[in-house]
């Protein structure tokens, strides 16, 4: 029985480990190709739904709603027989701030006497679609159904009600009377000429009436 030499020891002990370095390197290749970043995007990431973003920012279409979407949204029913008292900043010793609103129509569509320096505004949904609106500064948010009515009273001038469609359709604003209680009273209906839609009434504290 032949003995194998010390030479043929050392070679196969070096021959060994060649292998052995060759096959720890190998996964490296597979677990690299593995680790590229995926082409799929998530529309709708946790962030949205973290603080600050969750009080901040409208979530994309078909996300869930986070709590400044729900806001936004106008999940906030009106008052008692379509009236709603407005919220007065003015409690707390605060100003409100009108944003500017960049007139489409440079003379105004309608003037209506203050009473007290306030106006009431009727707005009369006649779309079939409901409609978000809000008194910016003194309400929040709310929803007017299609078909129906509501009545903003003793809004300080001036103010500025917007308007937006819940379907994302376009509506024609139009003040179609003033009373001697200083009473506004807009229609709101379905146009289809974006050139013709409006989502903001601006009543000045002179009683001038703007849309844009």
């Amino acid at each position: 029985m032949n003995l194998p030499s010390q030479s043929s020891k050392n070679k196969a002990g070096l021959l060994g480990g060649i292998f052995s370095g060759l096959l720890i390197g190998l996964p490296a290749i597979p677990l690299a190709a593995l680790a590229a970043p995926s082409s799929v995007v998530n529309p709708c990431p946790s962030i949205f739904y973290e603080e600050p973003h969750n009080n901040q920012v409208l979530v994309p279409q078909g996300c869930p709603p986070n709590a400044y979407t729900l806001r936004q949204q106008g999940q906030i029913s009106g008052g008692q027989n379509g009236v709603v008292v407005p919220i007065n900043p003015n409690v707390r010793g605060v100003n409100p701030i009108q944003p500017p609103l960049p007139g489409r129509r440079q003379s105004p569509v309608a003037t209506i006497t203050p009473t007290a320096g306030g106006v009431n505004v009727r707005l009369r949904n006649n779309t079939n679609a409901s409609i978000s609106y809000q008194a910016i500064s003194y309400t929040q948010p709310r929803i007017l159904s299609g078909g129906q009515e509501i009545v903003l009273r003793n809004l300080p001038t001036p103010v500025t009600i917007t308007m937006i469609r819940e379907d994302a359709g376009f509506i024609h604003a139009m003040p179609i009377s003033t009373s001697e209680d200083g009473t506004l009273t807009v229609s709101l209906d379905e146009t289809a000429n974006f050139s013709n839609s409006d989502t903001a009434l601006r009543i000045q504290r002179n009683g001038q009436v703007f849309l844009n």
